[in-house]
């Protein structure tokens, strides 16, 4: 038992990386860099970086919750979750990471793709509505996977 709840921390950690790391570097640090380059450039650098993210940052979310799934029964017990304790604020604040992580990652992406100015005309309003919302949902993004790290130190320590 000792072993599997270890390689479900590992594949946790793995997982837990990838998808917090990338919520915590998408507005800190992506974005502003982002923002230095002119639209058609910013279009070309996104329109790359999806295609290969996504499907990275979708298998690490899938190997957080699996592996998550796995350790609750080993390491908390199953009515653990049903109480208002640490573990279930973690899961609850991971269910709206994942929520807010699909409302970024498809409405929004897909919002901006279909607003996207043309080549030397100025973006819309609704463009740049959208932008200041992707910006804003990112940083929430950022503040939930902070609070899902401070939440994991409760709950390991």
């Amino acid at each position: 038992m000792n072993t599997l709840l270890a390689l479900s921390f590992w594949i946790h950690l793995i997982g837990v990386t990838i998808w917090v790391g990338v919520s915590i570097l998408m507005p800190v640090l992506i974005m502003p860099i982002l923002q230095t380059l002119e639209p058609p450039a910013r279009m070309k650098f996104m329109s790359g970086w999806t295609p290969k993210a996504a499907p990275i940052i979708n298998i690490a979310i899938v190997l957080v919750v699996l592996s998550g799934i796995a350790q609750i029964p080993l390491k908390f017990g199953t009515w653990n979750v049903f109480g208002l304790n640490v573990l279930t604020a973690k899961l609850f604040v991971t269910l709206l990471m994942m929520a807010n992580g699909i409302y970024v990652g498809v409405v929004l992406a897909k919002r901006i793709g279909t607003l996207a100015p043309a080549p030397g005309t100025p973006p819309s309003p609704q463009f740049l509505k959208t932008q200041k919302m992707l910006n804003m949902h990112s940083w929430v993004q950022f503040g939930l996977a902070i609070l899902v790290l401070l939440l994991v130190g409760f709950l390991t320590a």
